[in-house]
Formats: C-alpha cells, sequence, structure tokens
C-alpha cells in the first residue's frame, strides 16, 4: 500500500496492489465495501470483485485506489493493466466530486497502464454518458457505443475506447491544469526552481546531512520556493525537492565561518571552489524530501516526449518549458495528490 493524496480537509488515498491480498488489509475491505455499493445497479459486481480484481491485484495485473475522508472511505478506482487496458471502476462520493477529482484519476490510470497499453476502454451507463460526455471526450473518448455485455440494470451499458497516445495526449495537455490544483505526496507539481546537484551531494541533501548549497551564481527571488532537485551524472535523474528557506549572499569566509556544518565539503573543497570570488550565494534548504522513486532524465525524455538538456546550474522553470512538464511528470509518478484548493467546474 503506497499513501497518495492528504487534502486539507483530512482527504488521503491510498494505492493498493499486490502486497495488500496478503491477508485481509482493511484498505482492501474498504475498498470492496464501496465496490459493492454499487450492487443494486451491477447484480454480478460481488462476483466480478472476489474473482477478477482479488485476482488481479495479486499479480499486479490491476491496481485498485481507496480515498478518505476524514478517515471514511470516499473514493474508489481499479484499473488494468495489459495492452487493451481498462478503467475498471472509478466511484467519488457527492461530498468530493466538482473539484476534478476525476480528471486526477484518469492521470493516475493512465500512468499506470503507460507501458502496457496501446487502447483504453470503460464502460458507463448511458445516463452518465449524456449528463458527461465533454469531460471523457476531453481525454480522447470521442463516443459510446452500446456495449456487447449488459451488466447493468435500468440503464444501458456503453462502451468508450481510444488509442492510448490519444489518451496520453490529453493527460499531458491537462497536467498545467492539475498542477495547479494538486501536489504529490508532499511533492509540488508546479515547482519553478530546478537545480542540479552532484549527485553524492544530493543524497545528502535528502538525507538531511547537507542542508546549505553554495553557488557563484543564484537569486534571491526563489527563497520561499520550492526547488526540484536533479542528481548529475552518474546519476542523471530527478530525485526529490526541498524548501529554499533563505538565499544568503555574503564573502566566502562569512558564509564558511556560519554553515561550515551544514555545507557538507572540505575546507579544501570550499575554498577551492569559491576562489577568486569576492561573494557567493548560500542557498537554505529545509523539508527536503525524496522522490519514491527517482526519474532518470532518458525516462521523463521518454515520457514527455521532450529531449531535455540536463542543467549545469539550475533552470527557470518558467522559461523552460519541457522541464517544467518532466518535473511535473515526474512529482505525478509518485502517486500521490494533495489538494489545494476546491475549485468548482
Amino acid at each position: 500500500m503506497e499513501d497518495l493524496f492528504n487534502q486539507k480537509d483530512n482527504f488521503q488515498v491510498v494505492k493498493l496492489s499486490e502486497v495488500n491480498t496478503r491477508g485481509d488489509s482493511d484498505h482492501l475491505k474498504d475498498l470492496r465495501e464501496l465496490v459493492l455499493e454499487n450492487e443494486p445497479m451491477y447484480p454480478n459486481i460481488k462476483k466480478w470483485f472476489d474473482e477478477k480484481v482479488i485476482a488481479g491485484l495479486k499479480t499486479s495485473e490491476r491496481i485498485g485506489y481507496v480515498g478518505y475522508l476524514d478517515e471514511k472511505p470516499a473514493v474508489s478506482a481499479i484499473v488494468k493493466r495489459e495492452e487493451a487496458a481498462k478503467f475498471c471502476h472509478l466511484r467519488i462520493k457527492e461530498e468530493l466530486q466538482d473539484i476534478h477529482l476525476g480528471e486526477a484519476f484518469f492521470a493516475l490510470m493512465g500512468l499506470e497502464v503507460r507501458g502496457f497499453a496501446k487502447e483504453v476502454h470503460f464502460t458507463l451507463p448511458e445516463s452518465l454518458w449524456e449528463m458527461e460526455n465533454k469531460f471523457f471526450k476531453s481525454f480522447g473518448f470521442a463516443q459510446a457505443v452500446k456495449a456487447g455485455h449488459q451488466y447493468r440494470l435500468f440503464d444501458d451499458e456503453l462502451r468508450c475506447s481510444a488509442p492510448f497516445n490519444i489518451v496520453w495526449k490529453a493527460i499531458r495537455e491537462k497536467l498545467p491544469k492539475i498542477t495547479r490544483m494538486f501536489s504529490m505526496n508532499g511533492h509540488s507539481l508546479d515547482n519553478r526552481v530546478l537545480i542540479s546537484i552532484k549527485a553524492e551531494h544530493a543524497e545528502k541533501v535528502l538525507s538531511g546531512e547537507k542542508k546549505v548549497e553554495i553557488r557563484r551564481k543564484f537569486s534571491k527571488k526563489w527563497t520561499g520556493s520550492k526547488v526540484s532537485i536533479y542528481a548529475s551524472r552518474p546519476e542523471s535523474s530527478l530525485v526529490g525537492e526541498a524548501l529554499i528557506s533563505k538565499v544568503i549572499v555574503d564573502k566566502p569566509e562569512n558564509v564558511w565561518e556560519r554553515f561550515h556544518d551544514q555545507i557538507s565539503c572540505t575546507k579544501e573543497e570550499f575554498n577551492n571552489y569559491t576562489r577568486s570570488l569576492s561573494e557567493i550565494y548560500a542557498i537554505v534548504l529545509e523539508n527536503a524530501t525524496p522522490y519514491r522513486k527517482s526519474m532518470s532524465i532518458y525516462e521523463v525524455s521518454n515520457l514527455t516526449n521532450k529531449r531535455l538538456r540536463p542543467p549545469q546550474n539550475y533552470y527557470n522553470l518558467n522559461n523552460n518549458t519541457n522541464w517544467a512538464e518532466a518535473v511535473s511528470m515526474g512529482a505525478l509518478l509518485q502517486s500521490s495528490f494533495k489538494i489545494h484548493e476546491p475549485i468548482m467546474l
């Protein structure tokens, strides 16, 4: 199980996969109960969950999600990972609707099937398509046709499908909107700075051992900003982020006297770096958070279909849209949201 979203109204989402089927986990029980609330409309849903969903979770063919509002189950989702991928189930209780969680979950499920899927499909009641077809069309599902199997009572079941590359393109286009509303497991989707740090020093930053980064050039305007951390060779990866709490400009000797125990280098290394400089920048970092999974430059280039040049010092992401998208995608892959504020449709 992995934690997903945290909301200011105490909203949390967890991700369920193979590990949750080893025993009778509470999250698995909650997912089952949420899904079975649809039984009046889907008479065979209990059999489907107990036989197919559980089996799929055991092999990681399926991934499940449970969202909790004030510790009470409120959102359920299931996705099937294969070449003909399926968004099997998504239900958001009324109190959490109209804050774009549907878009967030479609993005998450799309990420889950990337690498497997050539096509994505799902079924839905005709009445839902009539009410929300604009939403589904925005992800590339242009039309709905009557499904070959009718699982529901009282309402025709329709089938939507789209090539995965179309769905993925739509997810990428929605990233700016999603970044304005969510952060991921404490990782911001909308960072404005990307800084390159030597791999061994980046590791020390993320462990909390190194709290001050020294630079010949930087700007005080980034004070208070979240910074994404790129570990240079041999890692060549996005590895986490931190908060820039202060940017201090001073003489090298004063910086050393004040921060020598937080820079994580020797006096000789410091002197070699600052030689001939009259002033340097001390970037004070707080709340360093490593990514659950680091993302190599090759991975994020592939995800975004953009050619990315490794940062030599730092990038202002306002001026580098390719890396801004890559940073957002890297954070999204950490599979955890925090909702900044409710935004009405």
